[in-house]
């Protein structure tokens, strides 16, 4: 059933060869890369276009398709009777593009251009060929810790995203990219949402429950409602959980089971992980808000 399903899902890609034209470049499709509920991405050819990256660079397109609201007639996306389901997530994959186009800073994939073509929604970005945080880490079975705070440099992006006013609410290694220099960037801002001054969300009631075990409780009801800050500690709890993985290589545990439990830190100490660094996890992964380090820069 598995790779029935996968050979459904190939079969609605995009086919090698394929021309895709934006605003600035044009590109054309070589392979897939992933496909997930709301989108495929593939690996693509800058061929022509203003700018230094003309013709020198291949680049990720992702493509906005829900497979089970959408189908192709050739390489046009056509919709179901689920219409209104797709419009209203094709806006949201549209904002998502926008906001990572909004950002520079080399901890944060570089969005190029969006565009629409064949009845969806594009947007290319920065090919990075490392493959992602969470791959590097299965291949290794855990890092070191030495190595895992090297790696932990994606504080930076996180600060400079908060300091815009914006939480990730969706960050774990399989959202963490491996980059040539050895350094890592942040992708895929399906979740992430703008805040004002006063900490409370710009659009919509809820914010999304993020991924289980990066994201702590009360997340899945935030919805900015009797809050007077910026609430940087959703962002802060999956800094602490995706160090956990790092260095365990397991997945952290639910944030429920962290308050019920306790943070299973005999994990941690038995790969030698020093007590500063348990500590720091502890503190960031603290189920209570109240008592959870309050920032990435205090983290």
């Amino acid at each position: 059933m598995r790779n029935l399903y996968y050979q459904l899902i190939m079969k609605t890609d995009l086919s090698s060869g394929i021309m895709l034209k934006g605003s600035a470049y044009t590109y054309r499709i070589e392979r897939t890369l992933g496909s997930g509920t709301f989108g495929i991405t593939y690996l693509a050819t800058i061929l022509s276009g203003a700018g230094a990256l003309d013709g020198k660079v291949h680049v990720c397109i992702k493509e906005f398709f829900m497979h089970d609201v959408n189908g192709r007639e050739g390489s046009a996306v056509t919709a179901s009777t689920k219409n209104g389901l797709w419009n209203d997530y094709r806006k949201k994959f549209e904002r998502e593009a926008r906001r990572l186009a909004a950002i520079k800073h080399p901890g944060v994939v570089q969005v190029l251009e969006a565009f629409n073509q064949n009845n969806t929604s594009y947007y290319s970005m920065e090919y990075l060929g490392g493959g992602s945080l969470d791959g590097y880490i299965k291949k290794k079975g855990h890092l070191t810790e030495p190595e895992a705070l090297r790696l932990f440099n994606v504080t930076d992006a996180m600060s400079y995203l908060h300091a815009q006013h914006m939480l990730h609410l969706d960050l774990k290694p399989g959202n963490i990219m491996m980059k040539d220099d050895g350094t890592t960037a942040i992708i895929d801002f399906g979740l992430a949402k703008q805040f004002d001054s006063n900490g409370n969300p710009e659009s919509s009631s809820t914010i999304g429950a993020g991924t289980p075990g990066y994201a702590p409780i009360e997340q899945a009801h935030y919805n900015g409602e009797n809050r007077t800050a910026f609430p940087a500690t959703m962002d802060v709890y999956a800094l602490g959980a995706t160090l956990f993985k790092m260095l365990t290589g397991q997945r952290p545990p639910e944030a429920s089971q962290v308050l019920n439990e306790g943070l299973p830190t005999d994990e941690l100490h038995r790969y030698g992980v020093s007590q500063r660094t348990v500590s720091a996890i502890e503190h960031a992964m603290e189920p209570m808000v109240a008592r959870r380090t309050p920032t990435v820069a205090a983290l």
